[in-house]
């Protein structure tokens, strides 16, 4: 599945955003997260645009399924002007339990973020009329091409234990199950090392 693959440019933050926030409409982190689904889209578009696609990188599969990762050495910092973008999206979505969830969830995330060199793949997605169809595995093997090339290990936050065997079968194990609050879902914390 290499039809109508290629890199998200910078300048594509919505499509990455609508097709995340597709794609994660009913994840179990993400609606414990944000409470209101109407909250994914100009969240993970304003992600998209301040780092993942300004100084990280991603694919696509047409319009259908994206990817967003980070090389090794960027840290995740959003600066203040889109930290408060997102934080007026998921306040005004999902409330305050949604703003306090979201701490939450990101605390515990940058607490476990593993500290030595690696690639960081923040989201792979495709819409839900198109999951199932090979997306997500070409997406993943195109950027494992360039991972693998620079012989460096990865690391994600699965947020939806189905997905598991699909990041087993590229070589992610899983290294910790996190649960930021007693009433919060699962989020499994996965490691796949360099390869030779």
């Amino acid at each position: 599945m290499t039809n109508g693959l290629q890199t998200i440019s910078p300048g594509e933050h919505r499509l990455a955003g609508d097709i995340i926030a597709a794609g994660f409409a009913d994840d179990p982190v993400n609606c414990w997260t944000f409470r209101n689904p109407a909250a994914l889209r100009p969240v993970y578009t304003e992600m998209a645009r301040a780092l993942y696609l300004r100084v990280g990188f991603g694919h696509r599969c047409a319009d259908k399924a994206a990817s967003l990762w980070l090389p090794p050495g960027v840290h995740k910092h959003f600066g203040l002007r889109s930290t408060l973008t997102m934080a007026r999206h998921i306040l005004g979505k999902g409330g305050v339990r949604a703003a306090r969830n979201a701490l939450l969830i990101d605390q515990a995330m940058e607490r476990k973020h593993p500290t030595s060199d690696h690639y960081y793949l923040f989201a792979i997605a495709a819409r839900p009329e198109h999951q199932g169809k090979g997306y997500g595995g070409a997406l993943m093997a195109k950027a494992l091409e360039r991972i693998d090339a620079q012989q460096q290990p990865a690391y994600l936050e699965n947020s939806k234990p189905e997905n598991t065997s699909f990041y087993r079968r590229f070589g992610f194990d899983i290294v910790e199950e996190l649960r930021v609050a007693d009433d919060a879902p699962p989020l499994l914390l996965m490691w796949r090392p360099a390869q030779s």
